[in-house]
């Protein structure tokens, strides 16, 4: 048996092989991760803080939890951990936009958790 044969069987047989739903969730998973890289070129008024908070989030509990289960589940800590990087970065982007347009440290960290505030027009 060559040692490709070999690998592959044993990739193929692992625990958290494609056999499993241990390989296929934290695949699939990868298309946040594209979806975060594309939103780079977003500009920044159209990132959702709470969206990218939430994402932190869910990559931090996900991250950790692939540590604890049996059998560890790399593939999902891998990417969780980039989930996680990249929401990080859009967070960043937001708060260097907002405090470099005047906004205070609160008021960034208020736009961030409630996006933008809509003024209510009053009529007479």
């Amino acid at each position: 048996m060559s040692t490709v044969n070999f690998a592959f069987k044993k990739f193929w047989t692992s625990p958290t092989g494609p056999q499993t739903i241990h390989f296929w969730a934290p695949t699939l998973k990868w298309g946040l991760v594209i979806a975060g890289v594309s939103d780079i070129t977003r500009p920044v008024e159209n990132v959702s803080g709470a969206q990218n908070l939430s994402l932190i989030a869910t990559a931090a509990i996900w991250t950790r939890w692939s540590f604890v289960i049996k059998p560890k589940n790399y593939l999902l800590a891998a990417v969780n951990g980039v989930i996680g990087l990249t929401s990080s970065y859009h967070l960043l982007r937001i708060a260097n936009y907002r405090i470099r347009n005047g906004d205070t440290i609160p008021q960034t960290i208020n736009y961030i958790i409630n996006g933008p505030v809509e003024k209510i027009e009053e009529t007479v």
